[in-house]
């Protein structure tokens, strides 16, 4: 089975029924199944192999969909490069993955251009442009790759162990690294979502609107969209640099959307607009909303639940190497508000010591799980694969305890935990006292050094628009919620985190500043 066999089957039952709507260009399903048949004749005949990498840096449109499609028939890999990063850091990509190709929008010509003695590997004749081909001398117009190939089904061995696509991690600890995602590990993903959803009285997983807004470059984008694809359904992929509230509440009401993805960030905003402006809008068929990448904070919840009253409002846990593991749903939106939910159907989860013990049940372990979505490893890591890989089970790296229902709360990367005078402290719980200030928009803490206690608590904070408040008038409110030890020592006021693409802080970058002249960072 291939992960594009959703696509194909269903260009048989709904010839004729909406399967991918962007802006103003829409395709139905026989007509989106035609093109990718097209681009992956094309790249056969390009001399493109099954095992073969290519990249693809390309902001949210019609194409990325094709594309994946494209190269899952043909048993070339998909190797999706997060478009915000620099160019030095798409090259790094492109380099570490071994790719030849490259698909290209138009805008991330230029700039790859100046970094081509990074990626000497790509072939000359394996870029190709989608956009304004003039920006693009030397590389082929992506509509003159399809055009005139057969749209028959291409005639390719496959295997559902094949790998479908290299899910490059955020990079929030360091440099990203290529998880290896196969056929059957997405395959599983899609199935289990199709099984919740089975279960709902009088539901037709066909009507199913998925509205794409973060980037789909993003695993949680890729899978969304594929199971859209299987289920019958339509995706409306919301083009990248277009979040605006109202602009998001009109596309929701036009094009009926059901279901959507977001990240607090984009909760927020749309909780915030004006009375007014939100009642202009029917957005009564939206009827699920999923919060992912991001602990989701206690006010901002509150907000949510308050605003989208028609919604099934749901959160979880899941990550490119392990897939999604857990789901808080709305039922347990308010009783348990802090927790990413229990375990999904057929997912093991246990949470484990420095020596590899499991922890007693509500104390802090690392998260580790057995499931059928979990990648191989990462690509040409053998050191990291081992470190994330023991037998049948995979990890994160994240950081976890269980109540006595068997209820998940994320506490934090392990990566990002601070160690100061010898005690373990978990920026999360830090960040969620702040996030309650009136005050507080945003909200990031990180660890600094410190002479004698290794390291000492640091906080960046964003003002809501007009509000005020010192930095001693922040560090007093922490003093209710938050012992000695974990409470703030400076408090710095921003206007803006740099992040990544799916609206992750890149603490990181943050960090480095404080930690310059030391010998690590941590």
């Amino acid at each position: 089975m291939n992960i594009s066999d959703g696509l194909r089957i269903n260009s048989w039952k709904f010839p004729k029924k909406e399967a991918v709507v962007c802006a103003d260009k829409r395709l139905t399903f026989a007509e989106l199944n035609a093109r990718v048949n097209q681009l992956a004749n094309a790249m056969l005949a390009k001399g493109f192999k099954r095992g073969d990498k290519a990249a693809v840096i390309v902001e949210n449109r019609i194409e990325p969909m094709e594309i994946y499609n494209a190269l899952a028939r043909i048993g070339v890999i998909s190797v999706p490069v997060n478009f915000r990063l620099t160019a030095k850091e798409k090259a790094y990509i492109v380099n570490n993955s071994d790719s030849t190709g490259m698909f290209v929008e138009d805008k991330f010509v230029a700039e790859l251009e100046g970094a081509k003695a990074d990626i000497p590997q790509i072939r000359s004749d394996g870029c190709f442009v989608i956009g304004d081909a003039s920006k693009a001398p030397g590389y082929t117009p992506y509509e003159d790759l399809l055009k005139g190939q057969s749209d028959d089904e291409p005639n390719v061995d496959l295997n559902e162990e094949d790998i479908f696509y290299f899910g490059y991690t955020s990079g929030t600890t360091g440099f990203p690294k290529g998880a290896l995602n196969t056929h059957k590990s997405t395959i599983d993903i899609v199935k289990n979502a199709m099984l919740r959803q089975s279960g709902k009285k009088d539901f037709d997983m066909s009507s199913r609107v998925f509205m794409a807004i973060m980037p789909l470059v993003h695993s949680n984008s890729i899978w969304a969209s594929f199971i859209t694809l299987w289920v019958g359904g339509k995706t409306v992929i919301l083009p990248s640099g277009k979040f605006e509230p109202e602009n998001v509440m009109k596309i929701i009401a036009d094009e009926g959307v059901t279901t959507t993805s977001m990240v607090p960030t984009m909760i927020t905003r749309i909780v915030e607009t004006p009375e007014e402006i939100k009642n202009k809008y029917d957005m009564s068929k939206l009827t699920s909303i999923g919060s992912s990448s991001a602990p989701l904070l206690t006010t901002t919840k509150e907000a949510a639940l308050k605003f989208f009253t028609k919604v099934q409002f749901s959160e979880g846990y899941g990550s490119t190497e392990t897939g999604a593991l857990t789901t808080l749903r709305h039922k347990d939106q308010t009783r348990k508000v802090r927790s990413v939910g229990q375990a999904n159907p057929g997912v093991e989860i246990k949470l484990l010591d420095e020596n590899g013990n499991e922890v007693p049940q509500g104390q802090t372990g690392q998260l580790w799980a057995k499931v059928k979505s979990a990648f191989k490893g990462y690509y040409k890591d053998e050191g990291k694969t081992a470190e994330a890989r023991k037998g049948d089970w995979v990890t994160a790296g994240d950081m976890a305890y269980v109540d006595e229902e068997g209820f998940y709360y994320l506490v934090d990367r392990k990566g990002d935990m601070i160690i100061s005078g010898g005690e373990n402290v978990y920026p999360a719980e830090i960040e969620e006292v702040l996030s309650k200030h009136p005050a507080v928009g945003e909200v990031t803490v990180f660890g600094v050094p410190h002479p004698s206690w290794g390291e000492e608590v640091k906080a960046l904070v964003i003002l809501k628009e007009g509000a005020k408040v010192t930095e001693q008038e922040l560090l007093d409110y922490c003093k209710a919620s938050l012992a000695g030890f974990k409470r703030p020592k400076t408090i710095e006021f921003r206007d803006d985190f740099p992040r990544t693409a799916t609206g992750k802080v890149l603490k990181r970058i943050l960090k480095e500043p404080y930690w310059k002249g030391q010998e690590r960072m941590i």
